[in-house]
């Protein structure tokens, strides 16, 4: 199990330094640029929220789906607090009946990453390809293969401080397997108060991939048109230095 409550409950304080609203802003973009004004969107994957949430706010309709219980209560939380209304579904991505029709299908933050056989990334694009209205447009960010092995992970520590001065340490060590174009990222994280220190493992697999493997599976989806861009750009082609593209597929 991955993200799980213990992971989940800091998983928002590790993030805080992750520009979401630059994403959300990103995303519309993109939006404009395929000539779209969405009303309804479906974040597959959608995590504590953090761009479900914003996108709420500035009047989408959204329904974020994810299996983590735990992140899907912080998403549900973070909601109530900003005061608008989100539909959340539990449920694993590749095996979910689409929840409806939406002008576009967001999936962000690696999530299709974790889609680590061939069948489970065709499964998530017919149901990105099911869940949209006609004209819509498909969106996620994804490692490009090129960008990783031309720079492969390296270990690293990060340290946050959460509420009431806890201290969050993560220390993280990645597995790199170029055959199976993968990357498993053990994470260890203490969670360090006044009166205890807790330990907190996880291990996440995560594929990366490339342009025309990405293209042939939305394209079997039934997507007839398939851009990539390096994450957060629009205007230069993806090169090796790119360890993150975005695709958008219409």
């Amino acid at each position: 199990m991955v993200f799980d409550k213990e992971y989940s409950s800091v998983y928002d304080t590790m993030y805080a330094d992750k520009d979401y609203a630059g994403e959300c802003a990103y995303l519309e973009k993109l939006f404009k640029k395929y000539g779209l004004k969405p009303k309804s969107l479906l974040d597959l994957g959608c995590g504590t929220g953090s761009h479900a949430v914003p996108l709420a706010k500035k009047g989408y309709a959204v329904t974020g789906v994810d299996r983590s219980p735990g992140m899907l209560a912080a998403a549900a939380r973070k909601a109530r607090a900003t005061g608008v209304k989100l539909r959340f579904i539990q449920g694993d991505l590749t095996k979910l009946a689409s929840p409806g029709k939406f002008d576009a299908v967001i999936c962000m933050f690696a999530v299709m990453g974790y889609q680590l056989t061939n069948d489970d990334l065709a499964a998530v694009c017919r149901l990105a390809k099911e869940s949209l209205a006609p004209g819509g447009v498909f969106i996620f960010d994804c490692w490009y293969g090129p960008g990783v092995l031309a720079c492969p992970p390296a270990t690293k520590i990060k340290e946050v401080t959460g509420d009431r001065g806890e201290r969050i340490i993560r220390y993280t060590t990645p597995e790199l397997d170029a055959f199976k174009q993968t990357v498993k990222v053990n994470f260890r994280v203490w969670r360090v108060r006044k009166d205890r220190v807790s330990e907190n493992r996880e291990s996440h697999e995560m594929r990366f991939f490339f342009p025309q493997e990405i293209a042939y599976f939305l394209k079997e989806a039934g997507f007839r048109k398939v851009d990539i861009y390096p994450f957060l750009e629009t205007g230069r082609k993806i090169t090796p230095a790119d360890w993150n593209m975005t695709v958008a597929a219409r």
